[in-house]
């Protein structure tokens, strides 16, 4: 979905990832590694060029298997020394458990 430039994406952590059986056993969390590939596919699937880098990134909340999420995925323009990018936040109902700078490559 895309408002006033903004794309929406939703994802799902699935139950039985392969992961959670050593992050961390008896208390399963998505690893950051884990969800940000997750953001990066979702941007590119709704259409991103592929990221570069991600110079800001914070992990507000821990994510655990079985929770759906909501991207927002907001272009910013260049401005005070910086380059046009993405900003995204990952949401969990209303709790913002993720957030960051993407840094596409130039069409």
């Amino acid at each position: 979905m895309q408002t006033n430039g903004m794309q929406t994406r939703r994802i799902s952590i699935p139950l039985e990832h392969p992961v959670f059986e050593g992050h961390f056993p008896g208390r399963p969390i998505v690893p950051g590694s884990m969800l940000i590939d997750l953001v990066l596919a979702a941007w590119e699937d709704a259409g991103g060029d592929p990221v570069t880098s991600v110079p800001s990134l914070k992990f507000h909340r821990p994510v655990v298997p079985g929770d759906a999420l909501v991207l927002h995925f907001t272009p910013t323009t260049p401005g005070s020394g910086t380059e046009a990018g993405v900003r995204f936040t990952c949401l969990r109902e209303q709790t913002l458990v993720c957030s960051g700078l993407l840094m596409p490559r130039a069409p």
